[in-house]
């Protein structure tokens, strides 16, 4: 699953970015991050110093606690990583709704969420397909969109369905050109 949400997030222009939040400390040594997406925390400083700081990260309430005695007026700075875009989840929630456009297809993949995988175990051009049909649902103005054993030009005019359905018979058609790439 990792690769193939690195695919989506690829094509989408959803990056890895660092961001940093400074706050000032008062009361409470707990701080909510300002971004949604946080991947990791990098580094807790107060006032400058990172050394000896001690802190911990709840990526389900998205707040850093910092358990080393600081003094109100004390700065903390955060730096962290996190996606500008879209969760895990939500990219997950799109390919799931990628591959139900795909079962009308014909294709015959199933997303197992107990063990966050999909079956049968997809090839590299089985999940260049599930991120193209993903991308597109997310990004529906995006015209180009390119992929090592795929590529697709469309006018602005056709809608994200039509677009889905030209990258579906694309990759039914297409029998040549690199879809496995080995080590």
């Amino acid at each position: 699953m990792t690769d193939l949400l690195n695919k989506i997030r690829f094509l989408t222009g959803d990056m890895a970015t660092t961001g940093t939040d400074v706050y000032t400390y008062s009361n409470t040594s707990v701080f909510t991050l300002s971004e949604p997406n946080v991947v990791s925390v990098t580094d807790v400083y107060v006032n400058g110093v990172t050394s000896g700081v001690t802190h911990s990260y709840s990526s389900t309430t998205k707040k850093v606690t910092v358990s080393s005695a600081m003094t109100a007026g004390d700065t903390v700075e955060i730096e962290y990583t996190y996606y500008a875009n879209y969760s895990d989840a939500e990219l997950t929630s799109y390919m799931q709704a990628a591959l139900v456009y795909l079962s009308v297809a014909g294709f015959l993949f199933e997303y197992d969420s107990d063990d966050d995988d999909i079956y049968p175990q997809l090839t590299s051009k089985e999940e260049n397909l599930i991120a193209l049909v993903t991308s597109i649902s997310l990004t529906p103005d995006n015209c180009n969109i390119r992929l090592p054993d795929v590529s697709i030009v469309s006018t602005s005019n056709l809608s994200p369905r039509d677009r889905i359905n030209q990258v579906i018979a694309l990759y039914k058609k297409d029998t040549h050109g690199i879809f496995d790439v080995m080590d």
